[in-house]
């Protein structure tokens, strides 16, 4: 059995968004603040942890340090001329926009309990943004090797 697992998740990856916050204040009461998940956010994770379940039906949960590597193919501009579109597919065009690569890796926490038993055994990652023509979400998940990442002295 391989010690990687690879997701793919179709559709123009996303970020993970804020939480949002509202002051609730029914009569009688005191007030309070009410927070709850981006809903888009939700929704992409439970796509996304479908996916990963799909890809480890039957396997265990991968353990010990983990490296993963997220690929978030974008998709092209409609705006873009041939030029820039074909600049964009070979990969000498890389988008500068939005998702931010930090929000990108944060969807990871979907994986928790499906892929591993939780995060924290990500000892290792990154994140690339490219140009797509099918815009996709890619994680590679792998386990590393105990004495992997050591610093000569």
């Amino acid at each position: 059995m391989s010690d990687s697992v690879t997701i793919r998740l179709p559709g123009a990856p996303r970020g993970k968004g804020r939480h949002r916050a509202q002051l609730v204040q029914r009569a009688g009461q005191k007030p309070r603040i009410h927070s709850h998940p981006d809903q888009k956010t939700e929704i992409y994770e439970g796509a996304l942890r479908v996916a990963a379940g799909l890809v480890m039906r039957g396997r265990p949960l991968l353990s010990g340090p983990l490296a993963v590597e997220m690929f978030a193919f974008l998709p092209i501009p409609a705006s873009f001329s041939k030029r820039k579109r074909l600049d964009a597919i070979e990969r000498r065009l890389r988008p500068t926009t939005k998702p931010d690569w930090d929000n990108i890796a944060k969807v990871i926490d979907a994986l928790n309990k499906v892929v591993w038993a939780d995060d924290a055994a990500v000892v290792d990652g990154t994140v690339r943004k490219f140009y797509g023509e099918k815009p996709e979400l890619v994680i590679v998940v792998r386990a590393l090797e105990p004495q992997a990442g050591r610093l000569a002295a």
